[in-house]
């Protein structure tokens, strides 16, 4: 069977929208799913507001890629937290919670830290599991997945404990090189869901266009290592504007081969 490859976009890449807006830029495009980050658009405590959301969503054609949680691994939480942001993930159809490996990165983080990281991250699983919900890490500094090494051995860890639905988040690190990028996603390859795309160097921000030679390694690295269906969402734009969106989803769109 065909893999399959989506192309969207992550709520945050426009913050200073409300939701109907920001779907119906969307609909200026070919993007077909969303990321919906809890921060701004859908607030894990506004059950009103997600039912709104997935409502303009469907009726614009448009599904949720995954939903976009802050919440962090490991760290002490009210009993009803998770369960609330599972909620809103279940009401927006929503296949993948994106959740955050702790507050720390992983070269300060002490034996207890990493056990509370895989302990937190093995329940919150097992929920998600009752909903047919996949767990995904964020690839991010400052947490137990800031590097390659760490974000193998956590990930080794949670699965040879029976956390099958989790997953790891790519993207690349705009401090690194090119060719190191390419080596850290062959890495993480076999354990990968979604990647958030976007033309970074350092910290300046470029048209897609400038990387795509790179996005096209990308993609044929994972074409050629992973088994799995992924989304590629859109993440940060240039100027942030919506001109700028527009133009990198004809670019993911063409990297795609849509």
């Amino acid at each position: 069977m065909d893999k399959i490859y989506r192309a969207g976009i992550v709520s945050v890449t426009f913050r200073q929208f409300g939701y109907k807006n920001l779907i119906k830029y969307v609909k200026q495009t070919d993007l077909s799913c969303i990321e919906w980050g809890s921060d701004i658009h859908v607030p894990y405590n506004e059950p009103e507001k997600t039912a709104a959301v997935a409502e303009e969503m469907r009726a614009n054609n448009l599904t949720a890629a995954s939903y976009g949680s802050y919440y962090r691994l490991g760290q002490p939480h009210d009993s009803e937290l998770f369960f609330m942001i599972l909620n809103t993930a279940k009401n927006l159809s929503a296949p993948m919670l994106r959740v955050w490996g702790g507050i720390t990165g992983s070269k300060n983080l002490d034996i207890r830290g990493r056990k509370n990281i895989i302990g937190d991250a093995l329940d919150i699983a097992e929920k998600a599991q009752n909903e047919n919900i996949k767990i995904s890490l964020e690839y991010h500094a400052d947490t137990i997945t800031d590097t390659v090494e760490s974000a193998l051995d956590f990930i080794s860890e949670v699965k040879k404990s029976g956390g099958e639905n989790i997953y790891l988040y790519w993207q690349p690190n705009q401090n690194m090189s090119f060719g190191e990028n390419k080596k850290c996603l062959v890495k993480i390859c076999p354990y990968l869901s979604n990647i958030h795309v976007f033309a970074w160097e350092n910290s300046a921000r470029l048209p897609l266009i400038e990387h795509k030679n790179r996005w096209e390694s990308y993609i044929d690295i994972i074409k050629n290592n992973s088994e799995r269906n992924h989304d590629f969402l859109l993440e940060f734009v240039k100027n942030d504007t919506v001109e700028q969106m527009v133009e990198d989803a004809k670019v993911l769109m063409d990297l795609l081969g849509k």
